[in-house]
């Protein structure tokens, strides 16, 4: 029977917060490799192969001889996680129970990026300027109410500016 799942060593940090020393390896994953030619680099899992038991690595590539970039697979033995994609549920209860056992604290869900969770609204003014965005506020009450103290703040300059000649 073929085992699918690909367990990858942790560092110590992870070993000490989870009380683990291996977990198996998915996309999204930071790994590093700690062996062999590429010793050294690392980044995110973009690809796990369970049939040859090897995986890809973000920016780890190798050129091939007509000169395009592909994908370099690192057997699994290589590498050692330095951070797990902890968004994915199962995972992250497997981890909580694991750490249960151990007496150790729970860990935190990871939640999105900010970025991810709120686009930017985004409109086109001209047509000269088609390629480009311009970003809005959220709030167009609090951007008025801005533009207007301002105003009135460069009003009153510009008056204690005239009174400041007119005395002189």
């Amino acid at each position: 029977m073929l085992n699918t799942k690909i367990n990858v060593s942790l560092n110590r940090d992870l070993r000490k917060k989870y009380g683990i020393r291996r977990f198996p390896v998915v996309k999204g994953d930071i790994v590093k490799i700690v062996s062999g030619a590429r010793k050294g680099e690392g980044g995110k899992v973009i690809a796990v192969n369970h049939k040859t038991r090897k995986i890809s690595i973000e920016g780890v590539t190798i050129a091939k001889a007509d000169g395009k970039q592909v994908e370099y697979y690192v057997d699994h033995s290589n590498l050692v996680v330095t951070k797990l994609e902890l968004s994915i549920e199962g995972r992250y209860n497997k981890i909580k129970e694991v750490t249960a056992r151990r007496n150790l604290p729970a860990p935190e869900p990871e939640k999105p990026a900010e970025s991810e969770a709120t686009p930017v609204e985004s409109e086109v003014t001209d047509e000269d300027n088609a390629g480009e965005t311009i970003d809005l506020p959220e709030n167009n009450e609090d951007a008025s109410e801005d533009s207007e103290e301002e105003s009135e703040e460069s009003s009153e300059s510009i008056d204690n500016k005239e009174d400041d000649n007119n005395e002189n």
